[in-house]
């Protein structure tokens, strides 16, 4: 096993890039593990100014709404201070109500009733303008149907104050979706991290020299080539069983059939990733063209196949692409077992049957590849 062993002395140098990958992920599913309780929802409430230049019971009537949803922060109305306490975001916001507000609102415009200024976007921010948009509109649908504009202020102070209850629940009966999540973002670190590992490795047992140096020695093309995908098996299987262990023990050790599939699902997907990498490795030794590749094939699947972004929220073009990526099936599988789409056992099989094709295909190309290569170097010797 001299082959084996010089393998994975050549691993052990070129191991660092894939523990980042691998460590960078854990930490990130450690951290989101220990995030607040998702099963509870509260709204967040922004530090407000509110500046009312046009002083009138309507826009008075407005601020006092303002400051039972948010943070009211009082200042004098100097431009430079407002500036200044938004640059040191002492607020996250500031609103103007313009002067002429409660003319425009009686005559039931919605234009140039406000103003806000804020330094950074946010979904509360934009949740805030949408309150104020819907204020000016409800009271304006009031006013058109002939209600008085102080019982349309108060009916549409009663409209807005209704809350909606909110309950965050997993989406499969008995299981644990965020163990489904972690398994949804381990692709990219899988193709990532074994392309970073196993092309540089790959090459370097492939120098033009050593394998020279091989077939004079003792040791046979078909003996040399197996200890090499045993090493292979070897690095990906030892990496894969850190990334599934780390999950066992944020998540908890898998219980059901559908978690069971998802850890077969990700191992499949290592098959592919391997695949990829021995076909990488044997068209190129660039170090930077291998780099390359590894971020095309890892971001562009991730956004492609729905890694990233949800799938149902990706377009039918982007997803007619995306399934030309293994990824997309993995992703597929995975959705359909963590509950955001049917599970049935025709389509599980298929999403199994288009990877296991992928790997099929993949190692038929690097085969054919690697005969071509090493028939033109025999012939240039």
């Amino acid at each position: 096993m001299q082959v084996f062993k010089a393998f994975l002395k050549v691993v052990k140098k070129n191991m660092f890039t894939a523990l980042v990958f691998t460590f960078v992920f854990i930490s990130i599913a450690v951290i989101t593990a220990h995030n607040e309780d998702r099963s509870s929802f509260e709204a967040v409430k922004i530090d407000l100014t509110v500046f009312d230049e046009d002083n009138s019971a309507e826009s008075r009537a407005l601020t006092g709404l303002l400051s039972e949803k948010y943070h009211m922060v009082d200042t004098n109305n100097n431009k430079d201070d407002i500036m200044d306490m938004l640059y040191y975001e002492s607020v996250d916001c500031v609103v103007i109500i313009e002067n002429g507000y409660s003319e425009k609102l009686a005559a039931g415009e919605t234009e140039g009733l406000f103003s806000t200024y804020h330094m950074h976007d946010s979904y509360a921010l934009v949740i805030m303008e949408q309150y104020l948009n819907d204020y000016a509109s409800t009271v304006k649908a009031y006013t058109l149907a002939g209600t008085p504009l102080e019982e349309a202020l108060k009916n549409t102070a009663q409209d807005l104050a209704v809350e909606t209850e909110v309950n965050m629940e997993s989406k499969v009966s008995g299981g644990n979706d965020d163990y489904f999540e972690y398994y949804n973002y381990m692709p990219y670190i899988i193709i990532s991290a074994f392309l970073s590992l196993l092309c540089p490795v790959l090459n370097i047992m492939e120098r033009r020299d050593l394998r020279y140096r091989t077939n004079c020695s003792s040791v046979r093309p078909a003996t040399y080539t197996m200890q090499i995908f045993i090493g292979c098996a070897v690095v990906v299987t030892a990496l894969w069983l850190l990334m599934v262990g780390v999950g066992a023990g944020i998540y908890g050790m898998a219980s059901t059939s559908r978690e069971w599939l998802a850890v077969l699902n990700s191992f499949v997907f290592v098959l592919i990733s391997t695949a990829i990498s021995v076909l990488v490795a044997s068209l190129t030794s660039s170090k930077n063209i291998i780099t390359l590749i590894t971020q095309a094939l890892g971001l562009g699947m991730s956004f492609f196949c729905g890694i990233f972004v949800p799938q149902d929220m990706l377009g039918s073009s982007v997803l007619a692409v995306g399934k030309f990526f293994p990824a997309y099936w993995y992703i597929r599988l995975n959705n359909m077992l963590r509950g955001s789409t049917l599970l049935s056992a025709e389509k599980a099989a298929l999403c199994f049957g288009i990877q296991a094709a992928f790997v099929v295909a993949i190692v038929t190309v690097t085969l054919l590849i690697r005969r071509m290569k090493y028939n033109s170097v025999k012939v240039m010797a």
